[in-house]
């Protein structure tokens, strides 16, 4: 369960770095990385992350 924890850290904290260093070039005036920076950071925070699996067993065809 640890793990899980962690990804979701490394994730946001990576999110949050693509997020800062967009700001940082689009003030720059280096529009193409802001905007490369802002898509990262909005992958980072819009995957899913699986947080309860739920496993169905369906019946086998009969022969």
């Amino acid at each position: 369960m640890w793990t899980f924890y962690l990804w979701n850290f490394a994730a946001l904290a990576a999110a949050i770095y693509c997020a800062a260093k967009a700001v940082i070039d689009l003030r720059a005036r280096r529009y193409v990385w802001g905007i490369a920076g802002l898509a990262s950071a909005a992958v980072f925070l819009l995957t899913p992350i699986q947080t309860h699996a739920v496993k169905i067993d369906l019946p086998a065809a009969a022969n």
